[in-house]
């Protein structure tokens, strides 16, 4: 019995090693790493899916342009669009010569074109937006008629059907619009919504 204790002794050694490297301290601060990040949702390829949407404002190399369509899914079953810009002027004018920005403005607009692709009918047009190369963000005003054609007029779309016309932005004087956004009222993340470079 005690010639045998060395030897279990020397057995046991690489297994009381392993034992304590395993259960040795953690680095300082270890315990504060978060678990691993979930999985980013994947990009379906749709152009203005797949961007970070904290920053808006700057414009991606997976941003639709003129003459581009972008599918926008809703949050509710059915809600499916397709969202084209068919063209963007820049300044934008209306038809009636005394109607313009006030002092230190002008207007920019997009003609859109919206088609339910959905199963269920499209209610009310969600928002959309002008960003500048300053981030600043500009929403829809109204204006009436512009020399280009005939504002936007959208209360529901059925299904299969279609909308279109002129959106304005009014924007200061010396800004530069670099990008377009549509999102729906009821947004999900990474479909909600539709970007254009401009």
């Amino acid at each position: 019995m005690r010639q045998s204790a060395p030897v279990l002794a020397a057995a046991l050694l690489p297994f009381l090693l392993f034992g304590a490297t395993a259960c040795s301290a953690a680095p300082e601060g270890a315990a504060l790493a978060p678990a691993a990040a979930p999985a980013v949702p994947v990009d379906d390829g749709a152009p203005g899916a797949g961007r970070d949407p904290a920053a808006p404002g700057a414009a991606t190399s997976n941003d639709a342009h003129v003459g581009d369509a972008v599918r926008v899914r809703g949050r509710q079953v059915g809600r499916h669009l397709q969202a084209v810009l068919n063209a963007y002027v820049d300044p934008a004018v209306s038809v009636e010569k005394n109607y313009a920005p006030p002092a230190g403005k002008r207007w920019v607009a997009a003609s859109m074109s919206f088609v339910n692709v959905g199963g269920d009918s499209y209610g009310e047009l969600g928002h959309m937006w002008a960003y500048d190369s300053a981030g600043g963000r500009h929403g829809v005003v109204p204006t009436g008629e512009l020399t280009t054609g005939k504002p936007l007029a959208f209360d529901s779309l059925a299904v299969g059907g279609r909308a279109e016309g002129w959106v304005v932005f009014e924007i200061p004087e010396k800004a530069r619009i670099v990008r377009l956004q549509y999102q729906d009222t009821n947004m999900q993340a990474n479909s909600g919504e539709g970007f254009w470079a401009v």
